[in-house]
């Protein structure tokens, strides 16, 4: 119960802020702006890009975490942001079935951007082989894309990437059985090729 009032506490304070204020934005926009920013991409290297994932990912996601079966984290913004001092969990708790709709309609139909980090070339071309061989019949056009249950992993921050992957590998999230197996076999060398092939560039469309 005090977890649930904190989040709802937390929700008015930051109701306030640009965002929310954004013709068509749910209200409840603002307390996830504190974290994943107005815009993409997202400004905190732990925190990911959720500006223009699917709406079936953003679901199921903010379910998950209001059901406690994704990791109750608190938000890694940095010790001179100004976040929210709770976890995902308690936050995705004040939210009803009509708030999560809402919420995952609004932030699939915004825009994403890559994050730009540095990469290392020679470990992103390995990566994009092991994309190729295991990732790209869901992650789509090089992680770009996804289909209707998968994100999008390239231009998503390194950080995040590396603590996703590891939270699937020590089943602290869970994946269809085809990942599931795909990233028990993986080594961490791999892992992390995979992760500096979704930082590098996006090639343009022709």
């Amino acid at each position: 119960m005090l977890k649930l009032l904190l989040a709802c506490g937390c929700l008015l304070l930051w109701m306030s802020g640009p965002v929310a204020a954004e013709s068509g934005a749910p209200a409840d926009v603002a307390v996830c702006a504190a974290c994943h920013g107005d815009e993409a991409p997202s400004p905190f290297p732990s925190v990911p890009t959720i500006h223009g994932l699917p709406q079936a990912v953003l679901d199921n996601a903010l379910f998950d975490f209001r059901a406690t079966i994704r990791p109750c984290r608190k938000p890694d913004c940095g010790a001179a942001a100004d976040c929210p001092d709770i976890d995902f969990c308690s936050i995705a708790a004040a939210l009803s079935d009509e708030q999560i709709s809402a919420l995952a309609s609004w932030y699939a139909s915004r825009r994403f951007v890559a994050a730009g980090e540095p990469f290392d070339a020679a470990l992103a071309a390995r990566g994009a082989q092991l994309h190729q061989d295991k990732c790209d019949s869901c992650h789509t056009e090089g992680g770009t894309s996804s289909t209707e249950q998968a994100t999008i992993l390239r231009g998503q921050r390194k950080a995040y990437l590396r603590l996703a992957l590891e939270d699937f590998r020590q089943e602290r999230r869970v994946a269809v059985a085809e990942m599931d197996a795909m990233i028990r076999a993986l080594s961490d060398d791999e892992l992390t090729a995979l992760v500096e092939f979704y930082a590098s560039p996006r090639r343009p469309k022709q």
